[in-house]
């Protein structure tokens, strides 16, 4: 299953500014949707999990001469190498939710524990502009960094509704080098999110 991301680069319709200004979004497009093993009786709903983005990954709006970077941690905080930063989308972290669906089981409490894992992002290039993404973080405990491969479990305890969720936070890095002119790319960002265990608690 593929979370997809996508991160859009444009030139700024300044004249004066044509030659080296890249204004950059992450854009979460799109949910992840994964049916979680168990036996189900005939028209059941099936338990699924839901990794749904709520807000985008932005970093904003700047001048690149050569090669630059802008990290966006998820608490909000910005940080550039090599930047000037510009007037226009304000950069901020992409809010997802993580949620298990139990379908039409009983609503006897649950503990519901999750995994999710981010898998290698690659470069994208499109003329002469080329964007990396990387050094992804989250405020989830265990996942502050977010390495491709690594698993970072979500606790879900006393589960008593038929949808319960989290919420939280990712940044990340953003290098881009820029030989000439401007582009518009699109980054996938690949998820994998199962369920490790769901316990019915005692009554």
């Amino acid at each position: 299953m593929l979370l997809e991301a996508i991160a859009e680069l444009a030139m700024n319709r300044s004249k004066t500014l044509l030659s080296g200004v890249v204004a950059a979004s992450l854009l979460a497009a799109g949910a992840l949707f994964f049916s979680a093993p168990a036996s189900q009786p005939a028209h059941a709903a099936t338990p699924q999990v839901l990794l749904t983005p709520v807000t985008d990954l932005r970093f904003g709006t700047f001048i690149v001469f050569g090669s630059g970077a802008r990290t966006v941690t998820p608490a909000g905080a910005i940080s550039d190498v090599a930047l000037v930063p510009l007037e226009g989308t304000v950069p901020g972290p992409a809010r997802f939710t993580i949620s298990y669906d139990r379908g039409n089981e009983s609503k006897q409490a649950l503990d519901i524990e999750l995994e999710l894992i981010l898998i290698a992002v690659p470069p994208v290039q499109q003329g002469g502009v080329q964007a990396r993404l990387s050094a992804f973080q989250s405020d989830l405990p265990g996942g502050s960094q977010l390495a491709p491969g690594q698993v970072v479990r979500v606790m879900l305890t006393n589960c008593r509704t038929r949808v319960c969720s989290r919420a939280f936070n990712v940044g990340a890095r953003l290098d881009v080098t820029r030989q000439q002119g401007g582009a518009s790319l699109s980054i996938p960002i690949p998820m994998q999110a199962s369920v490790v265990s769901v316990v019915r608690q005692g009554r």
